[in-house]
C-alpha cells in the first residue's frame, strides 16, 4: 500500500507539473505576442510622425544640419534611438543608443531601399547596461532590441531610410516573471492537492479496503457471522454483497467435491486431489504427516532486486501437497534458496502455500560444506551412478560417507524436534538422500509409522556391493516400516541385496523382512503425474496429425479400425512451429535434465542414422532437446555437457542448409507450461534414458496429448515401459533400432497412432500420481505397530500421568 501512495502522489505531481507547465508557456507566449505588438505599433506610430519632417529636411538643409534635427527630434531617452540611411546603405546621422545597428540585419535595410516598403525585427545584442566583471574579462549581458526602418521618399523616389532602435528586454523579463509567479502558484497547489488525494486515499479508501480485506480473510475461513459486517463498508457494499454471495456458492462447492470424493472412494473412479486428500484424511485420523525430501516445495529466490517465490517443477509436490493441506501437516527439506532464511519465523518454520496456507514447511540449513559432501558427493557422484547402469564409475570417498551421515542426523533431530507433540506421526521419507534416516527416527520414536520412497532403481547385489558403506545404508532403510520402488524388479534386487549383505530373514512369499525384531514390508509403487480430469473430459478431439510426405508412399491398413491412411502433404501449423521457424515440419521431442543415464547422445545419434538412411526426412523434420541444466559442479555432468554440444554441432553442420538446421538444443530450465507447449506440438517424443527408475517425461508427454495424438518411442530400461506396453520400447543403445523407431512412429497410420494414444492415456489416467500417493500412504497407515511401539506409547503416558 505504501507504494501505491508514492506512486499516486507521483502521479499528481507529474500531472499538475506537465499542465501547469503547458498553461505557464501558452501564457508567456501570448504576453510575449502582445507586448511586442504593442512596442511595434509605438514605434511604427513615432516613425510615421517623423517620417515627413526627416524627407522635408533631407531635400532642403544640408546633411550638416541632419544630426542636430534628430537630436531635437529625440528628446527624452526612452523615445527610440534613430539613425537615418542613404540609399547605399549609408549612415548619414544618428541620435541615441544605435549600437545594435552595428550588426543590422541587411534584409531591414534592403526592403524599403529597394521595395520601399517598411520592415522591422527583434534582435538580440549586448546592452549598454549589461557590463559585469568575471576575473580579468568583461562581459555583457545580452538584450533583446526592436529594429524598424521606413522608407524617405521624394515623390515617388526613394531617398533614404530612416532607422529606429527601440530597448525591448523589458519583454523578456516580464516573461521571466511570469514564470516566476507561476512557478510558486504550482508549488502552492502540488502541494495542498497532495494533502487532499492522500487524506481522501486515507479515509476513503485504504480504510474501506482494509475493512474489507479483514472480512474477506475471516469469511473464507468459514466465519458465519461477519457476513452482516458487510454493511458498514459504505460504498464497498455492492461487492460486499457479490463476495458473499460467491463465498456461499464456493463453500457450497467445496463440499460437493468432498462429497464426490467420498462417492468416489466407493466407486472407485479417477484419483484426483480431493479424492486423494479425503481417503488419507480419513485413514490418518487424529495423525500428522511428516514428509522429508531434499527439495522444498517453496523456494525463495533474488533475482536482480526482486523476491520471488518458485514452485519447482515435481510430481512429489502434486501427489503429498493435497494430503498435507488435509492434515496441517509439515514438509522438512533443505532450504536451499538465497532468500530463504528472510522468510522463516524463529523456528525455522513458514506457513505454505503463501496465498493460502494450509500446512508448514520447515526449512534445514546446510552448510556449503554439508552439502558439497552430502549431496553433489555421497549422493550423486556415488549413490546415483552406483544405481543407475549407465556406466559411470561411482565415486566413494570417506569425507563425503562422514557429511552423509552428519546430514542424515540433522534431519533427523529436526524431525524428531517437529514431532514432539505428536501422537501417532506417519513419515514419508523421499529417496536416495536420507537412507539413514528410517532408522535413526525408528529407534528414538517406536510409534512412527514410516515409509521411504526410492525414486532410482535398486541395482543386483553384486552391483551395489561396489558401495563401501553398503551394510550401513540397507540397514538405515530397514528401519522404514514400508520400503518403496517403482517396479517389482527393484524389489526383487533389494530383498537380493539384504539376502547377501546382512543377516535378517526374508520372506519372499510377502516380499517382507524382518531383522532385529523390526518388519519392513518391500512394495512397488509405480510414480506417475498428475491428471485433470477436468481439462481431459473438455479437450475433445482437436483433429488428426497429418502425415509425412516425401518418402515412399505408404498406404497401412488398421486392423482394429478397418481403415485406410495414406501420407498427405498437409502438416498441421501451430504457434510454436511458428516461433521455431519450422512451419511445414515434423516436431520430434526430447525432454530431460542434462545427465547422463538420460541417452541423450544416443539419441542425437538415432536421429542423425535416420538423416542418413532416409535423406527424404531432410528439411521434412526438426529434433527439438530440452535439457536442463543439472549437477553442473560435477566433473561428468560438465563433460556430459561438452560431448552433447560437439554432437548437435557435428550433426547440424552435416546436413543443415541455409533454411533449415536437423537439431535445436535448448540448454535451460523451461517452465511447466513452456515444456506442455512442446509436448503439445511434438508428433513424436523419444525417451531413451540408459537406465530410469520410472521416467515421468513419458507420462507428462502422455497426460499433455488430449488430442489422443502422438507416438512416444521409449527405453526398455525404464521403469515406465513395464506399464506403458502400447508406446514404442526400444533398446537405447541399438541406434538403428531407435532411428527406424523414429520413423516408424512418423509413419504409422492414424488409426494405429489413435489406438495406441488411447491406451496410454487410460494407463496414465487410472494410474496416476494421486493414486500413487493414496496405495503408499493407506499400505502405512495401515502397518500393525510391533511390541516396541506399544511399549514406548505406555511409558509416555505414564510418564504424563506422573
Amino acid at each position: 500500500m505504501q507504494f501505491f501512495r508514492l506512486r499516486l502522489v507521483a502521479a499528481l505531481l507529474a500531472g499538475i507539473t506537465l499542465i501547469s507547465v503547458g498553461s505557464t508557456y501558452f501564457d508567456v507566449l501570448s504576453h510575449k505576442h502582445a507586448l511586442r505588438g504593442d512596442l511595434a505599433r509605438r514605434t511604427q506610430w513615432f516613425g510615421a510622425g517623423l517620417q515627413p519632417l526627416i524627407e522635408q529636411q533631407l531635400l532642403i538643409s544640408p546633411p550638416e544640419n541632419l544630426p542636430r534635427v534628430l537630436q531635437h527630434f529625440r528628446q527624452y531617452p526612452d523615445q527610440p534611438s534613430l539613425a537615418v540611411y542613404d540609399t547605399s546603405g549609408t549612415l548619414l546621422a544618428s541620435t541615441g543608443d544605435i549600437s545594435p545597428l552595428s550588426s543590422l540585419p541587411t534584409a531591414l535595410l534592403k526592403r524599403p531601399l529597394t521595395e520601399g516598403k517598411a520592415s522591422d525585427a527583434f534582435v538580440k545584442f549586448p546592452g549598454p547596461q549589461g557590463v559585469v566583471k568575471s576575473g580579468n574579462q568583461p562581459s555583457q549581458s545580452i538584450r533583446l532590441w526592436y529594429e524598424a526602418a521606413i522608407p524617405l521618399h521624394d515623390g515617388q523616389r526613394t531617398i533614404g531610410a530612416l532607422v529606429m532602435v527601440t530597448d525591448a528586454e523589458y519583454i523578456r523579463q516580464e516573461g521571466v516573471g511570469v514564470w516566476r509567479r507561476s512557478f510558486f502558484r504550482v508549488a502552492a497547489m502540488v502541494v495542498l492537492v497532495v494533502v487532499v488525494t492522500l487524506f481522501m486515499v486515507r479515509w476513503f479508501l485504504l480504510q474501506p479496503l482494509t475493512r474489507a480485506a479483514e472480512w474477506l480473510r475471516r469469511l473464507r475461513q468459514g466465519d458465519a457471522e461477519v457476513k452482516d459486517g458487510a454493511k458498514e463498508f459504505g460504498f464497498l457494499l455492492p461487492l460486499a454483497n457479490e463476495v458473499s454471495s460467491l463465498a456461499e456458492k464456493l463453500t457450497h462447492a467445496r463440499a460437493a467435491a468432498e462429497a464426490e470424493a467420498r462417492l468416489r472412494e466407493a466407486a472407485e473412479h479417477v484419483w484426483t486431489a480431493d479424492r486423494l486428500a479425503v481417503h488419507v484424511r480419513e485413514r490418518l485420523g487424529k495423525g500428522k504427516l511428516f514428509v522429508v525430501s531434499n527439495r522444498e516445495p517453496y523456494i525463495h529466490v533474488r533475482r536482480n532486486a526482486e523476491v520471488s517465490c518458485i514452485v519447482p517443477p515435481s510430481g512429489l509436490v502434486t501427489a503429498i501437497e493435497p494430503v498435507l493441506q488435509a492434515c496441517d501437516g509439515t514438509w522438512i527439506a533443505h532450504g536451499s534458496g538465497n532468500e530463504d532464511a528472510n522468510f522463516v519465523d524463529a523456528h525455522d518454520r513458514l506457513r505454505v502455500p503463501p496465498d493460502d496456507p494450509r500446512y508448514t514447511l520447515r526449512r534445514v540449513w546446510l552448510s556449503p560444506e554439508e552439502e558439497a559432501g552430502y549431496y553433489e558427493g555421497f549422493a550423486n557422484e556415488g549413490l546415483w551412478p552406483l544405481c543407475h547402469i549407465a556406466h559411470t564409475r561411482p565415486i566413494f570417498r570417506a569425507s563425503d560417507w562422514s557429511y552423509y551421515q552428519q546430514v542424515n542426523a540433522k534431519f533427523a533431530e529436526v524431525l524428531l524436534e517437529e514431532m514432539r507433540d505428536t501422537k501417532h506421526p506417519v513419515v514419508f521419507v523421499q529417496d536416495y538422500h536420507f537412507a539413514l534416516l528410517p532408522k535413526m527416527i525408528k529407534e528414538a520414536r517406536p510409534d512412527a509409522r514410516v515409509a521411504i520412497f526410492w525414486h532410482i532403481p535398486w541395482p543386483n547385489a553384486e552391483a551395489f556391493g561396489i558401495c563401501p558403506w553398503q551394510s550401513e545404508l540397507i540397514d538405515g532403510l530397514l528401519g522404514a516400516d514400508i520400503l518403496g520402488f517403482h517396479i517389482q524388479s527393484h524389489c526383487n534386487n533389494f530383498l537380493e541385496t539384504v539376502d547377501r549383505v546382512l543377516e535378517a530373514r526374508t520372506d519372499w512369499e510377502h516380499f517382507s523382512i524382518r531383522r532385529g525384531g523390526h518388519l519392513s514390508l518391500v512394495r512397488p509403487f509405480p510414480i506417475s503425474v498428475a491428471w485433470d480430469e477436468h481439462i481431459a473430459e473438455n479437450s475433445g478431439y482437436r483433429g488428426v496429425r497429418p502425415g509425412f510426405a516425401g518418402g515412399p508412399a505408404i498406404v497401412r491398413a488398421s486392423a482394429q479400425l478397418g481403415e485406410e491412411d495414406s501420407r498427405t502433404t498437409d502438416i498441421t501449423h501451430t504457434p510454436l512451429h511458428r516461433e521455431l521457424g519450422i512451419e511445414g515440419m515434423h516436431l520430434l521431442l526430447g525432454v530431460d535434465r542434462m545427465d547422463y543415464t538420460k541417452g541423450i547422445v544416443e539419441r542425437l545419434l538415432a536421429v542423425e542414422y535416420l538423416l542418413e538412411e532416409h535423406p527424404w526426412y531432410l528439411e521434412k523434420i526438426v529434433f527439438v532437446q530440452i535439457a536442463a541444466p543439472s549437477r553442473t559442479r560435477i566433473p561428468s555432468y560438465a563433460g556430459l555437457r561438452t560431448q552433447v554440444q560437439d554432437t548437435v554441432e557435428r550433426i547440424n553442420r552435416r546436413f543443415q542448409t541455409s533454411q533449415w538446421k536437423p537439431v535445436i538444443l535448448i540448454e535451460r530450465q523451461c517452465s511447466h507450461e513452456e515444456v506442455g507447449r512442446y509436448y503439445n506440438a511434438a508428433e513424436v517424443c523419444v525417451v531413451t534414458s540408459l537406465h530410469d527408475g520410472m521416467n515421468l517425461v513419458a507420462k507428462e508427454y502422455l497426460a499433455a496429448r488430449t488430442d489422443c495424438d502422438g507416438v512416444l518411442i521409449l527405453s526398455r530400461f525404464t521403469g515406465a515401459a513395464q506399464e506403458l506396453r502400447d508406446a514404442l520400447v526400444v533398446n537405447p543403445y541399438d541406434i538403428e533400432q531407435v532411428g527406424e523407431a523414429i520413423r516408424t512412429g512418423l509413419e504409422m497410420s492414424t488409426g494405429e497412432r489413435l489406438l495406441r494414444m488411447e491406451r496410454l492415456r487410460h494407463q496414465v489416467k487410472e494410474h496416476n500420481v494421486y493414486r500413487w500417493a493414496s496405495n503408499v500412504l493407506t499400505d502405512l497407515c495401515s502397518v500393525r505397530l510391533e511390541d516396541e511401539a506399544s511399549k514406548y506409547i505406555s511409558d509416555q503416558s505414564r510418564r504424563k500421568l506422573a
